[in-house]
Protein backbone atom coordinates (compact mmCIF):
# COMPACT_ATOMS: atom_id res chain seq x y z
CA UNK A 1 0.00 0.00 0.00
CA UNK A 2 3.02 2.33 0.96
CA UNK A 3 4.40 1.65 -2.78
CA UNK A 4 1.07 2.37 -4.22
CA UNK A 5 0.61 6.33 -2.33
CA UNK A 6 4.34 6.44 -3.14
CA UNK A 7 3.86 5.64 -6.65
CA UNK A 8 0.10 8.09 -6.75
CA UNK A 9 1.85 10.95 -5.43
CA UNK A 10 4.67 11.00 -7.90
CA UNK A 11 2.39 10.54 -10.10
CA UNK A 12 0.21 13.75 -9.25
CA UNK A 13 3.56 15.62 -9.29
CA UNK A 14 3.97 15.13 -12.59
CA UNK A 15 0.02 15.92 -13.92
CA UNK A 16 0.07 19.36 -12.07
CA UNK A 17 3.21 20.77 -14.11
CA UNK A 18 1.52 23.98 -14.44
CA UNK A 19 2.99 26.94 -16.46
CA UNK A 20 5.61 28.49 -14.37
CA UNK A 21 9.16 28.71 -15.92
CA UNK A 22 11.74 26.21 -14.30
CA UNK A 23 14.74 28.05 -12.84
CA UNK A 24 18.82 26.72 -12.63
CA UNK A 25 18.06 23.00 -14.50
CA UNK A 26 20.90 21.88 -16.28
CA UNK A 27 18.53 21.02 -19.66
CA UNK A 28 19.53 22.79 -23.08
CA UNK A 29 16.97 22.85 -25.24
CA UNK A 30 19.08 23.74 -28.04
CA UNK A 31 20.79 20.08 -28.14
CA UNK A 32 20.95 18.33 -31.20
CA UNK A 33 21.75 14.32 -31.32
CA UNK A 34 23.55 12.42 -33.32
CA UNK A 35 23.49 8.72 -34.51
CA UNK A 36 26.01 6.26 -32.94
CA UNK A 37 24.64 3.18 -31.05
CA UNK A 38 26.68 1.28 -28.73
CA UNK A 39 24.72 -2.46 -30.09
CA UNK A 40 25.88 -1.61 -33.42
CA UNK A 41 29.17 -2.16 -35.01
CA UNK A 42 28.49 -1.23 -38.04
CA UNK A 43 28.03 2.73 -38.13
CA UNK A 44 31.44 4.25 -38.74
CA UNK A 45 29.00 7.88 -38.48
CA UNK A 46 30.90 9.42 -35.56
CA UNK A 47 33.92 11.85 -36.07
CA UNK A 48 35.67 10.80 -32.54
CA UNK A 49 35.08 7.39 -33.64
CA UNK A 50 38.26 5.78 -35.06
CA UNK A 51 39.07 2.64 -36.80
CA UNK A 52 39.66 0.79 -33.78
CA UNK A 53 35.86 1.11 -32.31
CA UNK A 54 36.90 3.31 -29.48
CA UNK A 55 35.15 6.92 -29.06
CA UNK A 56 36.57 9.70 -27.22
CA UNK A 57 34.39 11.53 -25.38
CA UNK A 58 35.70 15.35 -23.56
CA UNK A 59 35.04 15.21 -19.74
CA UNK A 60 35.29 18.47 -17.52
CA UNK A 61 36.43 17.67 -13.99
CA UNK A 62 34.66 20.22 -11.09
CA UNK A 63 35.03 19.22 -7.44
CA UNK A 64 36.68 15.88 -8.01
CA UNK A 65 34.14 14.26 -10.33
CA UNK A 66 34.26 13.82 -13.80
CA UNK A 67 31.18 15.38 -15.86
CA UNK A 68 30.22 14.62 -19.50
CA UNK A 69 27.79 16.15 -21.63
CA UNK A 70 24.45 13.99 -22.36
CA UNK A 71 21.40 14.52 -24.39
CA UNK A 72 18.36 12.97 -22.91
CA UNK A 73 15.62 12.28 -24.76
CA UNK A 74 16.63 15.56 -26.84
CA UNK A 75 17.50 18.00 -23.95
CA UNK A 76 21.46 18.82 -23.04
CA UNK A 77 22.64 18.68 -19.50
CA UNK A 78 26.16 17.54 -17.86
CA UNK A 79 26.31 14.57 -15.89
CA UNK A 80 28.43 13.01 -13.33
CA UNK A 81 30.30 9.97 -15.03
CA UNK A 82 29.47 7.63 -12.02
CA UNK A 83 30.81 3.72 -12.75
CA UNK A 84 29.87 3.16 -8.72
CA UNK A 85 26.22 3.88 -9.24
CA UNK A 86 24.47 0.75 -10.88
CA UNK A 87 21.83 3.23 -12.87
CA UNK A 88 20.86 6.54 -14.12
CA UNK A 89 19.50 9.00 -11.91
CA UNK A 90 17.94 12.16 -12.63
CA UNK A 91 15.85 14.41 -9.93
CA UNK A 92 12.25 15.08 -9.58
CA UNK A 93 13.48 18.27 -10.85
CA UNK A 94 14.87 17.19 -14.49
CA UNK A 95 11.95 14.92 -14.75
CA UNK A 96 9.72 17.42 -14.31
CA UNK A 97 11.15 19.23 -16.56
CA UNK A 98 11.55 16.64 -19.00
CA UNK A 99 7.80 16.12 -18.84
CA UNK A 100 6.81 19.77 -19.16
CA UNK A 101 8.40 19.75 -22.36
CA UNK A 102 6.79 16.71 -23.42
CA UNK A 103 10.38 14.69 -23.65
CA UNK A 104 8.85 12.02 -20.81
CA UNK A 105 5.45 10.95 -21.34
CA UNK A 106 2.72 9.12 -18.79
CA UNK A 107 3.93 5.34 -20.81
CA UNK A 108 7.72 6.13 -19.62
CA UNK A 109 7.26 5.64 -16.23
CA UNK A 110 7.83 1.89 -15.13
CA UNK A 111 7.00 1.77 -11.43
CA UNK A 112 8.88 2.17 -8.16
CA UNK A 113 12.13 0.35 -6.50
CA UNK A 114 14.34 0.55 -3.77
CA UNK A 115 18.22 1.31 -3.89
CA UNK A 116 20.74 1.96 -1.41
CA UNK A 117 22.04 5.23 -1.16
CA UNK A 118 26.15 6.74 -0.66
CA UNK A 119 25.06 7.01 2.81
CA UNK A 120 24.01 3.14 3.19
CA UNK A 121 20.62 4.36 3.57
CA UNK A 122 17.71 2.46 1.45
CA UNK A 123 15.67 4.89 -0.40
CA UNK A 124 12.43 4.25 -2.53
CA UNK A 125 13.04 6.19 -6.68
CA UNK A 126 10.39 6.07 -9.57
CA UNK A 127 11.93 4.36 -12.33
CA UNK A 128 11.18 6.26 -15.56
CA UNK A 129 12.47 4.92 -19.43
CA UNK A 130 14.68 7.67 -21.15
CA UNK A 131 14.03 6.80 -24.61
CA UNK A 132 17.58 8.20 -25.60
CA UNK A 133 20.54 9.16 -24.12
CA UNK A 134 23.20 10.68 -26.22
CA UNK A 135 26.67 10.84 -24.88
CA UNK A 136 28.71 13.58 -25.97
CA UNK A 137 27.43 13.95 -29.71
CA UNK A 138 29.18 10.16 -30.22
CA UNK A 139 27.13 7.37 -28.44
CA UNK A 140 23.26 6.71 -28.34
CA UNK A 141 21.85 4.68 -25.70
CA UNK A 142 18.32 3.70 -26.68
CA UNK A 143 15.70 2.89 -23.79
CA UNK A 144 17.57 3.53 -20.59
CA UNK A 145 16.31 2.66 -16.97
CA UNK A 146 17.04 5.69 -15.23
CA UNK A 147 15.63 6.27 -11.20
CA UNK A 148 14.52 9.62 -10.61
CA UNK A 149 15.52 11.32 -7.07
CA UNK A 150 12.75 12.62 -5.10
CA UNK A 151 15.75 14.83 -3.84
CA UNK A 152 15.70 18.16 -6.56
CA UNK A 153 18.68 18.84 -5.31
CA UNK A 154 20.41 15.55 -6.40
CA UNK A 155 23.16 15.57 -8.60
CA UNK A 156 22.73 13.56 -12.32
CA UNK A 157 24.55 10.46 -12.45
CA UNK A 158 25.56 8.30 -15.34
CA UNK A 159 25.79 4.86 -13.84
CA UNK A 160 26.25 1.42 -14.73
CA UNK A 161 23.29 0.39 -16.29
CA UNK A 162 24.92 2.49 -19.77
CA UNK A 163 28.21 2.55 -19.08
CA UNK A 164 27.74 -1.53 -19.39
CA UNK A 165 26.66 -0.92 -22.48
CA UNK A 166 30.07 -0.42 -23.94
CA UNK A 167 32.70 -3.07 -24.42
CA UNK A 168 35.18 -1.53 -22.45
CA UNK A 169 36.01 2.13 -21.16
CA UNK A 170 39.22 3.91 -20.12
CA UNK A 171 39.44 7.71 -18.63
CA UNK A 172 42.64 9.58 -19.74
CA UNK A 173 43.19 12.08 -17.41
CA UNK A 174 45.83 13.93 -19.22
CA UNK A 175 43.60 14.25 -22.60
CA UNK A 176 40.68 14.52 -20.28
CA UNK A 177 38.50 12.08 -22.24
CA UNK A 178 36.37 8.83 -21.69
CA UNK A 179 37.54 6.36 -24.10
CA UNK A 180 34.75 4.02 -24.89
CA UNK A 181 35.75 0.64 -26.86
CA UNK A 182 32.28 -0.46 -28.85
CA UNK A 183 30.39 -3.63 -28.89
Amino acid sequence: MKYLYLFTVLLMLFSCGGNEEKKNLAFNDDAETTELEFDDEDDTGSETESESGMVSVPFEEAGGVKFVEVKVNGLGVDMILDSGCSTTLISMAEAQYLYDKGRLTHEDFIGTAQSSIADGSIVENMIVNLREVVIGDAIVCKDVEACVSANNDAPLLLGNEVLNRAASYTIDNENKTVNFKIK
